[in-house]
């Protein structure tokens, strides 16, 4: 692929003619869903410039290899909107929760993928014509159903190809779209005896705390995490985080349009910490803040990527003479409006 994209980079009257440049691959999933997705829509004019030119394209990719690119792409389409979500600075636990199993019920569902099977179920059920990978299977057959449903191309040219070129296209679709599968059960958030290891998160958004009382709720999840608080919250501080709590139950009783959102809220599929605590429109501000502290996921590598590739382009073969020092303060200043606004917010505590 990439120097067939090099080739397709150099095309400049191809690129005229199509007005349209091949993306750049990178190590980035989401990256290789466009370029697939951009292959496979100029695929037409691609072929015929190939066809036309007067020496042979020798990164030209074999027939094969599109079919491939269809399932890829297929399965991007599905993964890449997830992971855009998964990034969300305000991602809730329970929302990652909900969207990776989504995810993966669609991805079984799509090529035809059995599991999580036990380790005796799979001795029994591995065979020639299955393809195992970790705790899911998925048999040959299905495999032929997905791509032949990807379009006249793929299922035309998967159908000519030989059997050795046809098992070996099908065990590469089979083996990827399995270990994606064992790969997104193993994407939660780390939790253990040190953060509460269960399956059942806290209630942390308006409309699940006004279903509990004061008592459960300083009981049960104040008092958890009351050594953390302590580190960085004075004691009123701490104390208002009931006192709101039982506020907000108080204004869910009392004010009928509030109690109507609510309510209404709770039907919605996909939930977001900020669309949830905006129906409240300000009020019981420290509730929310703990709330926050305990719900959103942990922190991920999407920021620290953000990171690097300012490291990247500041420091780049021009500029390799850069001092740290003059480095870190290029860091500082990305961050400084956001330094600022948490100044901000703790001086107003």
């Amino acid at each position: 692929m990439k120097k067939f994209i090099t080739y397709l980079r150099r095309q400049y009257g191809l690129i005229a003619e199509m007005q349209a440049t091949c993306p750049k691959l990178t190590t980035r999933w989401l990256v290789m869903g466009k370029v697939c997705k951009w292959l496979l829509t100029k695929r037409i004019a691609l072929f015929e410039y190939i066809n036309s030119a007067p020496t042979i394209v020798s990164t030209a990719p074999p027939d094969w290899w599109w079919v491939v690119i269809a399932g890829i792409n297929a399965l991007t389409d599905v993964i890449n909107p997830v992971f855009v979500k998964l990034q969300a600075q305000n991602l809730l636990i329970s929302t990652q929760s909900a969207l990776l199993e989504t995810l993966s019920s669609d991805i079984c569902n799509m090529v035809g993928i059995k599991g999580p099977i036990s380790e005796d179920e799979l001795v029994r059920l591995t065979g020639e014509f299955n393809v195992v990978y970790g705790r899911w299977l998925v048999n040959y057959a299905q495999i032929v159903m997905f791509l032949e449903g990807l379009g006249m191309h793929s299922r035309r040219t998967l159908q000519a190809l030989d059997d050795e070129l046809h098992r070996k296209v099908l065990h590469s679709i089979g083996h990827l779209s399995t270990s994606i599968m064992e790969g997104i059960v193993n994407i939660q958030a780390e939790r253990n005896e040190r953060n509460n290891a269960d399956d059942d998160l806290p209630p942390v958004l308006p409309h699940e705390l006004v279903k509990i009382s004061t008592s459960d709720f300083g009981n049960t999840i104040v008092d958890m995490h009351l050594p953390q608080l302590q580190h960085s919250w004075n004691e009123e501080t701490i104390a208002e985080i009931e006192t709101q709590h039982r506020q907000l139950r108080i204004a869910y009783c009392e004010e009928l349009a509030l109690k109507s959102a609510l309510d209404k809220y709770e039907e919605v599929s996909i939930k977001s910490f900020d669309t949830a605590w905006g129906i409240v429109d300000g009020r019981f501000e420290i509730l929310r803040d703990f709330c926050g502290g305990i719900a959103t996921v942990f922190p991920n590598t999407a920021s620290i990527e953000s990171d690097f590739s300012i490291l990247g382009w500041e420091k780049d073969k021009f500029r390799l003479s850069i001092t740290d020092l003059s480095l870190e303060g290029v860091m500082h200043c990305k961050q400084y409006e956001i330094l600022s606004n948490l100044a901000e917010m703790c001086g107003s505590r």
